[in-house]
């Protein structure tokens, strides 16, 4: 529920002021038409407005009441009582309607714009016509009827006192004085002094309008709430003066009152239509003139900050008009020297004609400006020139400035310098290309790599090939039998011989992998078969050495779509890592396991290990961990990268765990091939194998 927006006991008190003045105009009326006259309909409405908004009914109903019993206390007619309450209550049942729809504030209805100026005018004119015309009914059914001047008098009457009672209880503007305490002092004193002399020395009618200027001359230049109050006082004066015969329109007993009771209320609502509406214009100017001072000094403090942006206005025909100064600190032209010149002065010829070009437009700086407006406001890069004559890059937005009717008057530059960014951005520039090349380079120097990795090893194969067969027919007797010594030394030479030849092929494969050539022969390949034979190539070693080798291979085909020479190579690769890490006493471990659709090769030893932080370059071309350089265990460390690109070949995976002075466990997932596996070729080698049953025997029997 709204809040009351006055005290509960003010609209009772005006209820009773009013009753009081209907009294005393009563009582001096010398006709009902001059009670009705000056009726306070306009305190009635007042009293309403202050009530709580579930009260206003109830106010302006028990205002027709206090109407009515006043003119039964001094006799009055029953028709009589009943027009004239009954147009008291729709002049303030009305007049509260349209006063409430005004731009309240604080629940309060307010006088402060022009449309707050209609809803007034409109409750001073409508009330009064629907009152009026009530009162007319009730006497021409009364079979009385109403002279016309006598109507006129009644609506001016009924107007006058909407109009000009109502306005101390609407909120109007509380903005300080515009004029000056003695042109106030002189203001007021003209009006009562006129006053006076008017309405106590004359008794023309003519004399009375001398008054008027100076209400205008306070409707310009005093507050609204002030000359409401200068125009009720001023009404009271002359009403008083009038209602006892003194002053041009005194209502005397004659058969004129009609209308010299017209005149006077004609007088009065001049005054009143003038001094509100130009009290209101006269103050809706100077706030907005305040305003637009503010904005003025907002602006010019927002420019004088800006220090480091240069903001440049000019008119419609490139002449500038605005010289900030962040534009005199970042180009060192001041504002006297650039107002009335033109933008061009600022801009090297070459940029001028540069823009002109992008923009599509002639080399004119407002002729670019007036073109980019039409196609974008982003900022863009611009070279200015500084007074001293070095150039620097700006980033430059040209925003055009439009009138009411939507024709450009102008344009505002704005534009930060950006010569550093510029350069950073040059600079990192030419880094990237500088490393482009180099990359471009290196990438050249590793396929001429490849190229000659893979030359010499195909040149070296033919003769290690060659070597190794004569090294072999002569450790084998053929050329005849040879001394222990010699026999010894044809044993290392072959050995090395291997050791060449094994990474002689390594270096081929990779020169393969990296030229993205390596071909793969896949056909269903059981990955049992490739253990068994990888196994079968280490063996000799194994034999010389104190090492506990296993395998678990289970009973089912664990057969792959795959290249078994290279799937051999991969598993090779992992066995003579397994056996060369591996210290004697140690163990090696190598199982396949058959997942619903994967076949998992898994190779673990109890060697040395790997450290940490260097399992995740384990994969990487020629890398070698510390712990097997510290051992001086011998290897190219090209065999897992080599490994792990024929994994991803077959679309599998690999990895490793491992744990230094622990061991390593290397993991190998192929895609399983639900086919059956090859059939084994009579005679081939076979090696024992501990399935899991084995296993578990074996480890019964140790108890």
């Amino acid at each position: 529920m709204t809040r009351p927006v006055a005290p509960a006991w003010l609209p009772v008190a005006v209820l009773v002021g009013a009753l009081a003045v209907g009294v005393v105009v009563v009582q001096l009326a010398h006709s009902w038409v001059e009670a009705f006259s000056v009726s306070p309909v306009g305190l009635l409405t007042g009293a309403a407005l202050l009530a709580h908004r579930w009260w206003r009914l109830p106010v302006v109903a028990g205002g027709g009441l206090v109407v009515a019993a006043t003119l039964t206390s001094v006799g009055a007619q029953g028709s009589t009582v009943l027009g004239m309450s009954l147009s008291t209550v729709l002049q303030a049942g009305i007049g509260v309607l349209v006063l409430a729809r005004t731009g309240q504030r604080d629940g309060r209805a307010a006088l402060r714009t022009q449309g707050d100026l209609a809803h007034w005018l409109a409750a001073g004119l409508a009330g009064p016509l629907v009152g009026v015309a009530a009162l007319a009914g009730v006497f021409v059914a009364d079979d009385r009827e109403l002279a016309p001047s006598t109507l006129a008098l009644l609506l001016v009457a009924a107007v006058l006192s909407q109009l000009l009672l109502v306005l101390p209880f609407l909120d109007v503007d509380r903005s300080p004085r515009p004029a000056s305490e003695p042109e106030r002092a002189a203001q007021w004193g003209a009006v009562l002094v006129s006053t006076v002399a008017v309405f106590l020395l004359q008794t023309d009618v003519a004399w009375a309008f001398v008054v008027v200027p100076l209400l205008a001359w306070g409707a310009l230049r005093l507050r609204l709430r002030e000359m409401v109050l200068q125009l009720l006082g001023l009404s009271t004066t002359v009403l008083a003066l009038a209602a006892i015969g003194v002053g041009p329109f005194g209502l005397a007993d004659t058969g004129d009152a009609v209308v010299e009771a017209t005149q006077l209320l004609l007088f009065l609502l001049s005054g009143v239509l003038l001094v509100v509406p130009y009290a209101l214009v006269a103050q809706q100017l100077r706030d907005r003139s305040a305003e637009a001072h503010r904005e003025r000094e907002l602006v010019g403090r927002i420019m004088a900050s800006a220090t480091r942006t240069a903001i440049i206005g000019t008119d419609r025909n490139g002449r500038i008009t605005l010289f900030n100064v962040g534009a005199e600190t970042l180009l060192g032209y001041t504002a006297e020297e650039m107002l009335g010149r033109t933008p061009d002065v600022l801009v090297p010829r070459a940029e001028l004609q540069s823009q002109a070009d992008a923009a599509g437009a002639a080399p004119q700086f407002v002729r670019i400006a007036r073109a980019l407006s039409r196609q974008t406001t982003e900022a863009r890069d611009w070279r200015l020139r500084r007074k001293s004559g070095e150039v620097r890059t700006h980033s430059l937005t040209i925003t055009p400035m439009s009138d009411e009717r939507g024709a450009t008057v102008g344009f505002v530059c704005t534009s930060e310098d950006v010569t550093s960014r510029v350069q950073r951005q040059d600079a990192l520039l030419a880094a990237l290309l500088t490393e482009r090349e180099a990359v471009q380079r290196l990438e050249q120097a590793d396929r001429m790599k490849d190229a000659l990795v893979s030359t010499v090893s195909h040149e070296l194969r033919t003769p290690l090939t060659s070597i190794l067969g004569y090294a072999t027919m002569l450790a084998d007797g053929d050329f005849g039998d040879l001394p222990a010594p010699v026999g010894q030394t044809m044993e290392r030479i072959l050995n090395n011989g291997e050791r060449l030849r094994s990474l002689v092929e390594d270096l081929l494969v990779l020169s393969r992998v990296n030229a993205g050539a390596l071909e793969l022969d896949a056909r269903p390949t059981d990955v049992r078969d490739v253990v068994r034979s990888a196994y079968d190539v280490v063996a000799p070693s194994v034999d010389r050495r104190d090492l506990d080798v296993r395998l678990e291979l289970p009973d089912d085909a664990a057969v792959v779509d795959g290249d078994a020479g290279m799937l051999e190579r991969v598993v090779l690769n992992l066995l003579t890592n397994a056996v060369k890490f591996t210290p004697d006493g140690g163990r090696v471990d190598v199982s396949v396991k058959l997942e619903p659709d994967e076949v998992v090769l898994e190779v673990s030893d109890t060697g040395m290990g790997i450290p940490v932080e260097e399992q995740d370059q384990l994969f990487t071309q020629f890398f070698r961990s510390s712990l097997a350089k510290q051992e001086a265990v011998q290897g190219t460390g090209l065999g897992l990268s080599i490994a792990r690109a024929i994994v991803d070949q077959h679309g599998g995976v690999i990895g490793a765990t491992s744990e230094p002075g622990t061991g390593t466990t290397f993991l190998v997932v192929l895609p399983r091939l639900l086919a059956p596996a090859p059939a084994v070729e009579p005679g081939a080698r076979r090696v024992d194998v501990v399935t899991p049953v084995d296993a578990l025997d074996a480890l019964d029997a140790r108890g």
